[in-house]
């Protein structure tokens, strides 16, 4: 009986630990790791908003020419089959309408903007329904602000 109550009380204390590292862990933001302004806040939004406008009026051309690869430390346009890629990906997502979600900056090359896509005609941006998610990923580069898709392997990028 004795063995069953110390064994009882271990159990609880590994849980009760268990629960309090998750939750340090989830709060834990890192702070960013460079100086951002007000321009490069308008900068980035100025993108996010016009890929955005570009989602909404199914302007396929026109976000893929907004975004870039970030490899090697240098920023790459999207070209061929990449580009033919993205564009065929673009087009098989039935559009009713989009809007920012989330804006998160933390380095030069690791940020994340999420955009909803309504994906269904009844859905609903504000509650959530019929939508998906797309991850941008703004990027810094020789003094401008860059768009790429987000990618967790590419170069610099961590969560």
């Amino acid at each position: 009986m004795k063995s069953r109550i110390i064994l009882s009380a271990l159990l609880l204390g590994l849980l009760f630990a268990g629960c309090k590292n998750k939750q340090e862990k989830a709060s834990y933001i890192p702070p960013a790791s460079m100086e951002y302004s007000g321009a490069d806040t308008t900068e980035i939004l100025g993108l996010v908003n016009k890929y955005i406008a570009c989602l909404n009026e199914h302007d396929y051309d026109g976000m893929a020419d907004m975004l870039y690869a970030f490899k090697d430390n240098r920023i790459v346009a999207f070209e061929g089959e990449q580009r033919d890629s993205v564009m065929r990906g673009l087009k098989q997502i039935p559009i009713y309408a989009a809007k920012l979600h989330s804006f998160q900056l933390r380095s030069n090359v690791n940020n994340e903007v999420g955009i909803l896509i309504q994906l269904i005609e009844d859905g609903d941006l504000d509650n959530e329904i019929g939508v998906s998610k797309l991850y941008l990923n703004p990027v810094y580069v020789q003094g401008k602000w860059y768009l790429t898709l987000l990618d967790l392997n590419a170069d610099g990028v961590r969560r």
